[in-house]
């Protein structure tokens, strides 16, 4: 495999649309969501193995979205200078080896100490991709590209996952975490290897820098950033009891709800497509547009849950957003940050989402959870059209910056 390793000045990436290197941290991104929610696809065996209940296998979920929370920033600044192919390369091989670690854990202690360490390289990743994919591309490919990569995360939920699962039925949960890990440091090789080098111009400020605090790109980060906790507390308050909602609220059985499901994540992968062209012609309305069908999405779910079609189409109108949303809100960002703030907005997306993962599964269980989740949907469509509307403000200062830059 053979890509151009000269270096990629941030001012002026490539003409060329780089197909192939996109498509290498697509499958990067791939591995890493799969193996942060590994752990629910393969609870019954971890917890027999580990001798511990479903539960404590459910909170390696957790701690993975607590240490993310924790680490990306501090981490995403410590390694502002460095080179960002290395920083991917060694934050892969690092995954790699912790999830291989997480294979032969003899008892759970270890594995969570396993966990934790895959969580932290998962972050410092996440903070850095997109940041470097950014500047693999021209302005006028920056959502097309973005899509691309942020269609591993997708491409995890609906088939990485479900993939992964069958082979630990087969050969055993170890075997599934030895063989991710050897995928991980396969893609980190070929990124070091084969992948454009990219060093930043300039330092990610912090609080000695004063010309960070007047950057012009703040006031719409800052209002991204609300928008996108809100975003996941929606998400994650009702999807975590999608099950539910569909066999008790909608009365749908329990083996069309597995196809309803796989029909949501089709969906999403449409979603993905659509977003890379949208972010390149509209970015700003589509990002309205998405949060505007997000609100609907939810309202229809908690006053027409008796009505099966109205249902069904809410499911598909939400895959399709939720997968529309993550690369137009990151083509966004990208675009209305600074070389100063931008890998710091890379990494703050990252944390702000696994608040929203870490606290939206409990605000939904006290909305009512499993036993009414059509309370639980009724404060998701609460939470998005607080994000709507922040987000809206958003992408007004967005333009604003646009036209003073342009």
């Amino acid at each position: 495999m053979t890509i151009s390793t000269a270096a990629v000045a941030a001012s002026a990436p490539p003409t060329r649309f780089p197909l192939q290197a996109l498509l290498i941290l697509s499958f990067g991104v791939l591995v890493t969501v799969t193996a942060e929610s590994l752990p629910a696809g393969l609870m019954p065996e971890m917890s027999a193995d580990l001798s511990v209940p479903p539960m404590q296998i459910g909170l390696l979920i957790s701690v993975w979205a607590l240490t993310v929370i924790i680490t990306s920033i501090p981490l995403a600044r410590a390694t502002a200078r460095w080179d960002r192919r290395l920083v991917i390369g060694v934050a892969l091989a690092a995954f790699a080896l912790a999830n291989v670690a997480t294979a032969f854990a003899p008892a759970y202690g270890f594995a969570v100490a396993a966990r934790v360490a895959a969580a932290t390289a998962h972050g410092v990743f996440w903070a850095v991709v997109i940041v470097y994919a950014s500047a693999l591309l021209t302005p006028s490919h920056l959502g097309r590209g973005l899509a691309i990569v942020t269609a591993g995360g997708t491409a995890a939920t609906v088939a990485g996952l479900p993939l992964a699962t069958v082979l630990a039925q087969a050969w055993g949960w170890r075997v599934t975490f030895v063989v991710l890990g050897a995928v991980a440091l396969g893609i980190g090789i070929v990124v070091m290897k084969g992948m454009p080098r990219h060093v930043p111009p300039a330092p990610v400020a912090g609080g000695r820098d004063r010309g960070f605090w007047r950057d012009p790109s703040l006031p719409a980060l800052a209002a991204f950033g609300v928008a996108s906790i809100l975003i996941a507390i929606a998400q994650f308050a009702s999807f975590t009891y999608i099950r539910p909602y569909l066999e008790v609220s909608a009365s749908v059985e329990a083996e069309w709800a597995a196809a309803l499901l796989f029909v949501y994540g089709a969906a999403g992968m449409v979603g993905v497509v659509a977003a890379g062209f949208l972010a390149d012609r509209y970015p700003r309305a589509s990002l309205n547009a998405i949060l505007a069908l997000f609100v609907a999405v939810f309202v229809v779910l908690t006053v027409a849950a008796s009505n099966l079609v109205a249902v069904i189409g809410a499911l598909v109108v939400w895959g399709f957003a939720i997968g529309a949303m993550f690369p137009l809100l990151q083509t966004t960002l990208m675009r209305v940050s600074t070389e100063r703030t931008r890998t710091l907005a890379s990494a703050g997306i990252v944390v702000l989402f696994n608040v929203g993962i870490a606290v939206g599964p409990w605000i939904g269980g006290l909305a009512g959870g499993d036993v009414t989740p059509t309370a639980t949907t009724a404060v998701s469509a609460s939470a998005m059209l607080a994000a709507a509307v922040i987000g809206a403000i958003g992408v007004m200062l967005a333009g604003r910056r646009a036209q003073r830059d342009g």
